[in-house]
């Protein structure tokens, strides 16, 4: 009888560990980056928040950085108790944080990180079509529509672009698409930028519209390649596709390596926790 009870005793104890342990949001207080310092901090590998980080650690910060393919991984773990925060573009975080949720926004940057399409290097005629394009969406008020949809309001479109004319858009820019087929690199795991319906079978997401309104006002069918994250530049590289329209931040990195349009959303480096 008593090694019945010892034994219930320790499976008790063993029960209360676990359940602490996958309880989420119960390790280290998360309030700012100041606060990574012995922490486990989750991102998207390959992303701004990555590069931020790593330049942390590099500074000699003690921060233990688990990255992961996909940034669905980053707020699993976070729930499983398993990180103390993720570190993650805004935009994305805003889907995390809509309606009841567990998690809660406790940091958010200073400096804005704008979006932009991403072509390849040399492709400026591309690159200042679709730039107009992008104009006429504002213009037309597709923006403002995609992301009240999105993101629950226009705010993240709001000032990012001021266009006070209909664009006159140059076609003869389109010798390089081939049979009038615009073709789309992306990553399909960054809701609700780019992410797919429950069946699995359906690409939805801001992006996903996007892609198809820019095609639309440019006379073409679009074609989405769904490629991971960190080959997706490579891809872009190999003319696997003519675009990546896939949150790419504008960064002085990628101004050298590739051809940027304008940014077209307003984005921020944002830290989630759990309540």
């Amino acid at each position: 009888m008593k090694a019945k009870k010892c034994l219930a005793l320790v499976l008790a104890v063993i029960l209360v560990f676990g359940l602490a342990a996958c309880s989420g949001g119960k390790g280290k207080t998360i309030k700012s980056p100041d606060d990574f310092v012995g922490a486990k901090i989750s991102v998207q590998t390959a992303t701004t928040a990555h590069d931020s980080i790593q330049e942390m650690q590099e500074e000699g910060k003690d921060i233990e950085v688990l990255p992961y393919e996909k940034v669905t991984q980053c707020f699993d773990d976070l729930e499983l108790g398993r990180v103390d925060a993720v570190y993650v573009d805004s935009v994305v975080a805003g889907y995390y944080l809509t309606g009841d949720t567990k998690f809660q926004k406790v940091w958010t940057s200073s400096e804005g990180e704008p979006i932009g399409v991403c072509l390849k290097k040399g492709n400026d005629g591309m690159t200042e079509l679709v730039n107009d394009a992008i104009d006429k969406l504002y213009y037309n008020g597709t923006m403002a529509s995609l992301s009240e949809k999105h993101f629950g309001s226009a705010a993240d479109v709001e000032g990012v672009r001021t266009v006070e004319e209909d664009p006159q858009l140059d076609l003869s820019k389109l010798n390089l698409i081939k049979d009038g087929v615009l073709t789309v690199g992306f990553e399909a795991g960054y809701p609700p930028m780019e992410y797919t319906d429950d069946s699995g079978l359906e690409y939805i997401g801001f992006d996903v519209d996007l892609a198809k309104e820019l095609a639309n006002v440019l006379g073409l069918d679009v074609e989405f390649v769904n490629t991971s994250w960190d080959g997706i530049f490579a891809g872009l590289d190999k003319d696997q596709y003519d675009v990546i329209i896939s949150s790419v931040s504008i960064t002085p990195d990628r101004q050298t390596n590739y051809s940027m349009t304008d940014p077209y959303v307003a984005n921020a480096l944002v830290i989630v926790t759990m309540k």
